[in-house]
């Protein structure tokens, strides 16, 4: 080839509208119990619970047998011929649950899911519009429920650089309810450029000294600072407009 041209098309990474996109807090709760427990709560027709290595896939399948949730499990650790079976079994409709790695996010034809389960934010984000693009296809709706901890607030604001958007949901009394936003907390930060140490240091004497009824004196003596703040600004501004 002569002077060839070499052009880049970027990936998309939309998720279908019809695909309702939850985030829910883990905290110090058992994962094992909160994913027996989504997966009690609904009706869904066919659910993927997507984990990050082999071997919590087979973990987290034989807990959920154990319990009493017939599942199929799709990873590299399972022979072709054996997962050439378990498709065929999915497609008959023999399984409503499947434990699996990335494998499954893509290149595998998974027809009529309902319902995916993120147990943990892949390490390639990438497999994450995958995984979620299993649901919500042709169309029909579709669920999307990623668990995530306390050290994983990085890798969730990632995701949401990409655009995609996320409900914030927690389980209660089993059931899937309203949580309040992760980020509410980033609005409410003092920042460097703002923080005030001679206020901050005066707010922080009045908390140990002054007894109930603190707060409304604290706010009195922050409305007096902000006065002799506005008083000498006056002045000096006066100053410099006399000797013009």
């Amino acid at each position: 080839m002569n002077d060839p041209v070499l052009e880049e098309i970027p990936s998309s990474t939309i998720i279908s509208p019809t695909v309702n996109n939850y985030l829910l807090a883990t905290k110090s709760k058992d994962k094992n119990q909160v994913i027996f427990d989504l997966l009690t709560i609904g009706q869904s027709y066919l659910t993927i619970v997507f984990v990050n290595t082999r071997k919590r896939a087979v973990e987290l399948s034989n807990f959920l047998a154990d319990q009493g949730l017939k599942n199929a499990q799709v990873h590299g650790g399972v022979e072709p011929r054996e997962r050439r079976r378990l498709m065929r079994q999915i497609r008959n409709g023999d399984f409503q649950y499947i434990v699996a790695t990335d494998l499954a996010s893509r290149g595998l034809d998974i027809e009529g899911v309902t319902e995916v389960i993120n147990e943990d934010i892949p390490s390639d984000l990438d497999f994450f519009v995958h995984r979620v693009g299993r649901t919500g296809r042709n169309g029909r709706p579709g669920i999307a429920i990623t668990l995530y901890g306390p050290d994983e607030e990085d890798e969730v604001d990632q995701i949401e650089g990409l655009g995609i958007k996320f409900q914030p949901k927690q389980l209660k009394d089993h059931k899937l309810v309203d949580a309040k936003d992760r980020n509410r907390r980033k609005h409410r930060r003092i920042t460097r450029k703002d923080f005030d140490p001679e206020l901050h240091g005066l707010v922080e004497k009045k908390k140990h000294k002054v007894k109930p009824g603190y707060r409304r004196q604290i706010k009195e003596a922050v409305k007096l600072k902000n006065f002799r703040d506005k008083k000498i600004s006056q002045r000096t501004a006066a100053r410099r407009k006399k000797h013009k």
